[in-house]
């Protein structure tokens, strides 16, 4: 009996033992996870306050013209004969700088040169022995109030180190998230609606992803926005800001930076003049009050080589709305004050014969943009003005556009695309599949094809030539679909093999999309693979049974209507 009790004894200790240790490891993991959670939310509290200080500007603050302000973190390191003090403080909302042990600065609307100055003089009234060192540790952010008619004006955050440049970015960039928005809410609700609004939305979305051609988000409103007749409203002072001559010359005084307390109002561009001919972007410009012809000409990018400097012609509008012609040479330029409204046209020696631009961009050793004689200039001209291709250049594929052609709206294809797919006819919908595979204006040609044909070039063509990259695409019913490395002499089984192979749901159907002229063919067993191609495997269907029955009954329909018409034909005979 005592026998028995003692191992009910040792059992029981056993059993508690265990069970308190259970209860220590499940309280040291709950501890752990708490202590992670704890060191994730530190992290995270560090890696936000890292990235609050990091501050990106165009060049050093100058300390005589930084003004500082509220929300300014300075560094100051006080060293005496005994011990050394630092010390990171901010600037307080009220404009006040609490030194530790020594008191207070007002620290608002002062440069950054007499802030330092009135620091170091009042640690000085506590020791006159110290050395000091006072650094400008962190940039603060403010907001400045922006007025205008366009939607979105109102405040935006800014630094001391922000340029008006960078501010109308924001702001442009502000309203056409806030534009992308309010259509794709609006689409998502109203695509149901109707057909045809269903339709027009297939016609954007076709422009706007196949041909290139954005849609404009709002013409009235914030593509309108001036950027030569900016006014900055500084206490009792307007600063003008020209953002356009500021592009052109790189002169900072057409783009201050901004001011705590700044008024910035941007208005709409309501005056223009223009310029046309031997200069290096010809086309309609923002008019600005006390502009001379000279300043039209530096706005329009300046003149080009070989152009009749002593006859640019002046075209001036009257209050009678008409209008007079005078001519005048560049050297009195600066002297003839230009008017709303004027074109100035810039002749060139030869005007049989002026300059026609194609861009060619990607992997030639020079890209940019080159002259061409229309008719007789061709890809492989250009190609050699450009230094020839670079060793990684894919000579497969050589893309040539045409701005001006891609933005012709196709009006067959809008007709089309109204329609509803069901009622389109074939050719219709090959007219479709056609216009997808290229691009309006665009030709797509190989290396060994500029050899045979050398195709002309037209004015304004882009002619891409892009970066050679080894890859095949496995998509569809696979097990790991994406891109994997081309390699010579590869089959497609071989491809498949390297995704994970086919899933359960796959068809036994096999396609192959060709990089060269994007059609989808059969997939062979001996089918060679080339570099950019992709290999398709399909679902198996999963037919809809009503859609099916619809299907069904039109065409026994059409049988019968077939079978009366040929039963009336030969009874009528």
């Amino acid at each position: 009996m005592e026998k028995i009790i003692r191992i009910i004894i040792l059992f029981l200790c056993i059993n508690g033992i265990a069970k308190y240790q259970t209860l220590d490891l499940n309280t040291l993991r709950l501890a752990q996870k708490q202590v992670t959670r704890s060191a994730g939310a530190v992290s995270g509290i560090a890696k936000k306050g890292k990235n609050q200080d990091q501050f990106i500007i165009d060049r050093a603050v100058d300390p005589d013209k930084y003004i500082v302000g509220p929300g300014d973190q300075f560094h100051i390191n006080i060293i005496s004969s005994n011990e050394t003090f630092d010390h990171s403080i901010t600037i307080s909302p009220s404009g006040k700088l609490l030194i530790p042990s020594v008191g207070i600065v007002e620290g608002n609307q002062l440069t950054l040169t007499k802030l330092i100055k009135e620091i170091k003089k009042q640690i000085r009234s506590w020791n006159k022995n110290v050395k000091i060192n006072v650094e400008l540790e962190v940039i603060r952010q403010f907001r400045v109030l922006v007025t205008g008619q366009f939607s979105n004006a109102g405040y935006f955050v800014v630094t001391p180190m922000t340029r008006i440049s960078d501010l109308f970015e924001q702001i442009i960039s502000d309203h056409n998230q806030r534009k992308k928005e309010t259509i794709s809410g609006n689409r998502e609700s109203i695509y149901n609606e109707t057909f045809g609004m269903r339709s027009r939305i297939a016609v954007d979305d076709f422009y706007n992803r196949k041909l290139g051609i954005d849609q404009e988000l709002d013409k009235n409103d914030i593509d309108l926005l001036s950027k030569r007749n900016i006014v900055i409203k500084r206490g009792d002072d307007s600063i003008m800001v020209d953002l356009e001559k500021f592009k052109v010359t790189g002169n900072e005084i057409y783009n201050p930076y901004v001011q705590q307390n700044d008024i910035i109002h941007i208005p709409y561009k309501n005056r223009y003049f223009t310029v046309k001919g031997g200069v290096q972007r010809p086309g309609e410009y923002e008019y600005k009050i006390n502009d001379n012809i000279n300043d039209a000409l530096i706005i329009a990018g300046g003149l080009y080589p070989n152009v009749n400097t002593d006859n640019l012609r002046i075209t001036r509008s009257t209050l009678a709305n008409d209008s007079e012609s005078f001519y005048l040479p560049i050297e009195d330029s600066k002297n003839t004050k230009l008017f709303s409204q004027d074109h100035i046209m810039v002749p060139y020696f030869d005007n049989a014969n002026p300059h026609h631009i194609v861009e060619i961009i990607g992997e030639v050793k020079y890209p940019g943009s080159y002259p061409i004689i229309l008719g007789e200039t061709t890809i492989n001209d250009i190609i050699l003005d450009a230094g020839g291709f670079l060793p990684n250049a894919d000579l497969s594929k050589i893309f040539i556009n045409n701005n001006t052609i891609s933005k012709i709206p196709d009006r067959e294809l809008e007709r089309i695309l109204l329609k509803d797919e069901l009622n389109r006819s074939i050719e219709e919908k090959a007219y479709v599949k056609a216009r997808i595979r290229t691009e309006k204006g665009a030709l797509e040609i190989s290396s060994e094809n500029t050899k045979d044909k050398n195709h002309i070039l037209s004015a304004d063509d882009v002619i891409f030539i892009p970066r050679y990259f080894p890859y095949v695409e496995v998509i569809g019913s696979i097990l790991s679909p994406g891109r994997y490395p081309y390699i010579i002499g590869n089959k497609a089984g071989d491809y498949i093999d390297a995704a994970g192979g086919i899933s359960k749901n796959a068809s036994r159907k096999r396609f192959i999309v060709k990089s060269t002229t994007g059609q989808r063919l059969k997939l062979r067993r001996n089918q060679q693979i080339e570099s950019g191609d992709i290999i398709f495997v399909p679902d198996k269907l999963e037919y809809n049974e009503w859609y099916a029955a619809k299907e069904l009954i039109a065409a026994i329909g059409q049988v019968v209507v077939l079978f009366v018409y040929i039963q009336t034909i030969i009874i009528r005979s």
